[in-house]
């Protein structure tokens, strides 16, 4: 038996409509209007033999969770019921989604499906399904999983004229300037902590001596001048996130002013990233299975506006309590809680 997916987001002829509404009332057990309603938000139909097996809709929306961002809310009916099928109809659906946003018509940013199944949320705990690219942006009041994908290039911030398209930012290098190094604060004798406070003190970068104290001890790697002298700090650690019901690890970095016309920022991200990763995927540390971080930066956040950073690879899931950016970077294999076990 052949199975083709095709595209539906024109009217459909009588027959065709006849068959969608009657497969999704004996199917999706809903009532004919409800069924009706998911004519005018159809995306595609799977077609076996030419007999409707399968039908996709998607209706906007504006996703709360993700900072009221615009999204397409996914919705998909099949028979019988897939893992396989289901990615296959999830990507033929953004495909043809995509299209529209890359030919200007769809101010929507991506797809947003709403995953309600515990069963499913068991079997797929993957912090990003492989089949779909769907990525877990966390769960509702209601236990409701958040699981959305970008289209390519989309934009979550108005942006400045100069902003870097993503295929720019893709193919950008950031290389470690010949005039600094980077180091392990743990690790090296060149600076130490008291060096970390002046430079946050001589800066102004933190509110009070206490604090400053308190967060030297979260300092990982550090960059210094050709002299010898601190010009950068990165900071990680580990904190639950209540969107994503999840610890991660938190990232922080400051770049002294005269250092900031320099690639530093990204290196250290960068690294910082590459380390974490690879403590995680070798079993060294497990604590926490991705990186997080909140963009302070007005500036930063309009000039970088898109939906994905590349190739730092961290994706936007929302704005904390100020307004800052949070984004999100998954390691390797990452997995999710279940809602039953992320309340804690």
């Amino acid at each position: 038996m052949t199975v083709r997916i095709a595209a539906a987001r024109s009217e459909l002829d009588e027959a065709l409509a006849a068959e969608v509404v009657e497969f999704l009332t004996r199917q999706g057990n809903l009532h004919e209007e409800a069924a009706r309603r998911w004519l005018a938000e159809l995306v595609c139909v799977a077609l076996e033999d030419g007999r409707v097996i399968g039908v996709s809709a998607a209706r906007p929306a504006t996703v709360g969770l993700i900072a009221g961002r615009p999204f397409w809310i996914y919705q998909c009916v099949l028979a019988p019921e897939s893992e396989a099928r289901w990615d296959e109809a999830f990507n033929a659906a953004f495909e043809i989604l995509a299209r529209e946003f890359d030919h200007g018509g769809s101010p929507y940013v991506g797809v947003c499906v709403l995953v309600d199944d515990r069963s499913l949320m068991s079997r797929r705990p993957e912090a990003v399904w492989p089949g779909t690219e769907l990525m877990f942006a966390g769960y509702l009041d209601d236990d409701r999983q958040v699981r959305i994908r970008y289209f390519w290039g989309a934009a979550i911030a108005p942006g400045l004229p100069n902003s870097p398209s993503i295929d720019e930012t893709r193919t950008q290098e950031y290389p470690l300037e010949p005039r600094y190094r980077i180091l392990a604060l743990a690790e090296t004798g060149e600076v130490g902590a008291e060096d970390v406070i002046r430079l946050w003190e001589r800066e102004g970068a933190i509110a009070g001596p206490g604090e400053a104290t308190r967060r030297v001890g979260e300092v990982r790697l550090v960059a210094v001048d050709r002299d010898g002298a601190l010009a950068a700090v990165s900071s990680v650690y580990l904190q639950r996130n209540e969107q994503l019901r999840m610890t991660l690890w938190h990232y922080r970095t400051f770049v002294a002013a005269s250092h900031r016309m320099s690639n530093l920022a990204a290196q250290l991200i960068f690294r910082n990233r590459d380390q974490l990763e690879e403590r995680f995927v070798s079993g060294e540390d497990t604590r926490a299975p991705g990186m997080l971080f909140e963009l302070e930066n007005e500036g930063m956040r309009a000039y970088f506006n898109k939906a994905l950073w590349l190739p730092a690879d961290f994706t936007f899931i929302g704005e904390n309590q100020l307004g800052d950016h949070v984004r999100v970077h998954y390691f390797p294999d990452a997995t999710v809680p279940l809602p039953a076990d992320s309340l804690g």
